[in-house]
Order: structure tokens, then C-alpha cells, then sequence
């Protein structure tokens, strides 16, 4: 049986995964840095001229012209189907995952994201664990968390600029 992920899954492990952490614990130290980019082999062709882009978080193969999420890169890399990539990717995710904190207009640092606090302060559970809860409702609570925070922002926001006028 195929297991299904949410969508709050595959957008976390495509988007917030960095991909440059994913490339380092793919290939280790078959990595190059030249400049400010790091190169290493394209899954695909062997060539050498591919880079990582962290502000799209894409892997781009300039030699074969194709472009690789944090899934993409692991299911080429490791020869393995779509679920396995977004397995190894769970289980590495605590590992690799970094929070960067991305700039809005105003050039501050926009909110931070409540899953990137969480895994860094809630410890991984044991595997042996049976009641734990599932990835998937972890995501699923902090998706949720997530628009009632916009929610609140938007709220703050029409506030702040009612006040202003």
C-alpha cells in the first residue's frame, strides 16, 4: 500500500527543507565551493556544473538544464521511489532542517514560522514510541497554527493602519 502525504508535507520537505543541507548530506564532501556557489555531480548526467540556488531552494544542473527540489535531488541521487525520497528526507529532516529567516519589503525579518521553533525545541521521540503522534497530524497542527497566525497578523495589521489615519 502507497502511503499518501498532505500537502503541508511535500510543501515543508520541498520548500523548508534547505536544500544546500540535503546536498551535504547526500554527497558529503564531494561538494565543491567555488565563489559563493556550491557545486557537486548531477544525479542525472555526471556533469559537474551543478549548483544550489538557496533562495529558490533548487538544485540546477546547468549541463542537463534540470532543476531539483529536496525530493527531487534525493529520489535521483539515491535511486528510489517518490515515498522512499520523502521518507529519507523525514527522517534526515531534523538534521539538515535550518531555519533562515526570510525579509519582507521593510527589510526585517519576517515573522519566524512556527514549525521552525518547534523543531528545534520539541525533542525527537523515541521510535519505539507507539502513542506518538504522526508526522503528518504534527504538520497538519502547525499548518493550522500557521493561518490563525496570519489571521491575527492581517487583524494587527488593519489595526495598526486604522489607528495611523
Amino acid at each position: 500500500m502507497t502511503r499518501r502525504f498532505s500537502s503541508t508535507e511535500l510543501i515543508f520537505l520541498r520548500n523548508r527543507v534547505p536544500i544546500d543541507r540535503v546536498v551535504e548530506a547526500l554527497f558529503g564532501t564531494s561538494i565543491q565551493d567555488k565563489g559563493a556557489k556550491q557545486r557537486f555531480a548531477c544525479p542525472i548526467c555526471g556533469g559537474l556544473e551543478t549548483s544550489v540556488n538557496a533562495g529558490h531552494n533548487l538544485a540546477r544542473c546547468f549541463s542537463c538544464r534540470r532543476n531539483f527540489n529536496p525530493i527531487d535531488l534525493v529520489t535521483h541521487q539515491l535511486k528510489i521511489s517518490f515515498v522512499d525520497s520523502v521518507k529519507w528526507l523525514q527522517s534526515h529532516m531534523l538534521a539538515v532542517h535550518q531555519h533562515t529567516p526570510a525579509k519582507n519589503n521593510t527589510g526585517n525579518a519576517a515573522p519566524t514560522i512556527i514549525g521552525d521553533i518547534l523543531s528545534r525545541v520539541i525533542p525527537s521521540l523515541p521510535q519505539s514510541e507507539t502513542n506518538a503522534p504522526s508526522l503528518e497530524s504534527i504538520f497538519q497542527k502547525i499548518s493550522h497554527l500557521e493561518n490563525h497566525l496570519r489571521l491575527l497578523d492581517r487583524v494587527v495589521s488593519e489595526l495598526q493602519s486604522s489607528l495611523n489615519q
